[in-house]
């Protein structure tokens, strides 16, 4: 985490210690309606979330780390890496640090910080490349890790049928987890961390044991409207990996009570409530689940003070996000439809 990331307020428009203590109660009471396990994906940055300090003024960039601290004693931590990304070498920081040295980084920092050591899942490994990826995993070996792999599967999501037989789930090695929660995490989007959750409660299920999966998220904030300033400011944050917000229809059908998503939770909901109706007891908590937004664990928009402050840290945000697409396109690099969506962005406003 760069300082330079961090800026300071002299009017706040956040309570973090509200957040904290709603979030981590939150957590709780979710764990609370299930009989083995809680499998909760962890979404955004792990330890330190510099986006939300700079659009919720009032919210340590450390919250998730202190939040996650309070829960270590009841939980194991697995950490996903994209074989593909491993071969790809993708790059994840303005350092140009290695994909690599990216990932271990992050294990090192968490084991450092909230005192677990994660369990390393190696995702979306490909069966002619095995002896590749191997030597990645005698390398996290040597350093203490338990390294597990886990394999790409043609037709994933929609091919249930394939999903679950011996050539799709079964072919995954089980994780050996012992908490009540686990937390799922990973150097980046498309890491994996949702599929390694749905195999886990598949295996787990298989043998009589009842867990389930939630996420954790802070944005898009649920409760606040589609065009909000903070909304949009994670929009411009997310111009490069083109996710978008949009209102949750499944959540107005079955509440008729407005909530703001976006499109990658949308997909993600219909894949779990797929394959959750195909292997889970219609008693399963997963399976109440009736919108994107109810997957989600996310008390942000209750803990916003002075909601002026947050609009202008919001504006200010999407202004940063444009500068910084600009130069490093001025470098030759990426793709100018970012500065495009964050034009947008700014007549929404």
């Amino acid at each position: 985490m760069k300082t330079s990331d961090i800026i300071k307020y002299e009017k706040l428009g956040f309570d973090w210690q509200k957040y904290i203590d709603k979030q981590t109660n939150a957590i709780l009471d979710r764990i609370s309606k299930f009989k083995n396990r809680l499998y909760l994906e962890i979404w955004g940055k792990f330890l330190y979330d510099s986006h939300a300090s700079r659009v919720l003024p009032g919210f340590f960039v450390d919250s998730k780390k202190r939040i996650f601290s309070k829960l270590k004693d009841n939980a194991d931590i697995i950490f996903c890496i994209n074989a593909r990304d491993l071969e790809k070498n993708r790059q994840l920081s303005s350092d140009s640090i290695s994909y690599w040295d990216y990932c271990l980084k992050m294990v090192n920092d968490i084991e450092n910080e909230i005192w677990i050591k994660a369990k390393i899942s190696i995702n979306r490994v490909k069966i002619d490349n095995k002896n590749e990826v191997e030597t990645y995993r005698e390398s996290l070996q040597k350093l203490g890790f338990e390294v597990y792999f886990r394999y790409e599967i043609l037709g994933y999501p929609k091919d249930t049928k394939k999903v679950l037989s011996k050539n799709g789930y079964w072919s995954d090695e089980y994780i050996r987890v012992e908490k009540n929660l686990v937390l799922v995490t990973g150097a980046a989007s498309s890491s994996g961390k949702m599929s390694t959750c749905l195999w886990q409660i598949y295996h787990e299920e298989t043998n009589s044991h009842d867990s389930w999966y939630a996420k954790y998220e802070t944005f898009p904030i649920w409760n606040l409207p589609l065009d909000h300033p903070v909304n949009l400011a994670y929009e411009a944050a997310t111009a490069d990996i083109w996710d978008y917000n949009m209102m949750d229809i499944y959540h107005e059908k079955a509440y008729s009570m407005s909530s703001v998503n976006y499109n990658r939770d949308v997909e993600a909901f219909e894949i779990v409530s797929g394959l959750a109706s195909d292997f889970l007891p219609i008693d399963n908590y997963t399976r109440s689940y009736k919108s994107p937004t109810d997957m989600w664990i996310n008390t942000a928009g209750f803990c916003i003070v002075d909601d002026e402050i947050v609009q202008k840290a919001s504006i200010e945000e999407i202004d940063r996000r444009y500068n910084w697409y600009k130069e490093i396109i001025e470098r030759g690099d990426w793709d100018k439809i970012w500065l495009q969506r964050c034009d947008k962005l700014k007549e929404r406003l």
